[in-house]
């Protein structure tokens, strides 16, 4: 009985975990546009596997990017530091996603961004060298780069347009895309990602509350 409700258990843990990576894949949607299968394979096979704990940093805002890495797990968080030093959470990265500024990354320039382990993260780290090397093997590799630089294009011009929406809507669609995001990072960061404050959020929660006892 102990070892069946034991097994239970598991199955219920895989069955969270689950929604919670199809959940989180919907923030990032360049994730649905193109096969990642063969480059997560390339970050495990030559990347060297490496632990950030809670609060450090992948990239530090302002340096050069000499790594991009795939998240095995944990959760990372953008920010961007203006010129008066107010912070401004602009995105995260997930459980089996890429995490890295690509653009640093791709033209060797500073990093715009800096990128910060919400909690404690294992990640398949590959060098730049390692990367330009794969996409210049051949037309295919080529053509691959151009993918998924398209797709980030793509997922960011979309935001650009969100971003021209009231909160309400734009919150309403982020929990839309993402349900489970309230579960892994703060109400202060999601209205950090949001542009707004955290009262806000907070009245449209309770406004959302309110609408689904009615």
């Amino acid at each position: 009985m102990a070892r069946q409700m034991k097994f239970a258990e598991y199955l219920q843990i895989q069955r969270i975990m689950t929604y919670r990576e199809g959940a989180m894949r919907d923030f990032n949607t360049y994730l649905q546009d193109v096969d990642f299968s063969v480059l997560q394979q390339l970050f495990q096979e030559r990347g060297e596997k490496c632990v950030y704990r809670k609060k450090e940093f992948f990239i530090q805002q302002h340096t050069k990017s000499r790594f991009l890495g795939w998240i095995e797990r944990g959760t990372f968080q953008y920010r961007f530091i203006d010129s008066e030093g107010a912070e401004h959470i602009v995105g995260y990265a997930f459980e089996n996603e890429f995490v890295g500024d690509y653009s640093s990354f791709l033209k060797g320039i500073e990093s715009l961004v800096g990128i910060q382990a919400l909690t404690e993260c294992i990640v398949y780290r590959l060098a730049r060298n390692e990367m330009i090397g794969y996409w210049d093997t051949d037309l295919n590799t080529q053509k691959y780069g151009r993918l998924i630089a398209e797709s980030l294009y793509g997922m960011a011009y979309k935001r650009i347009l969100e971003s021209y929406c009231s909160p309400e809507i734009r919150y309403r669609e982020l929990m839309r895309r993402s349900p489970n995001l309230k579960e892994n990072v703060s109400l202060k960061s999601i209205a950090s990602y949001l542009g707004v404050t955290p009262e806000t959020i907070s009245h449209i929660r309770k406004k959302i509350l309110l609408e689904k006892k009615s």
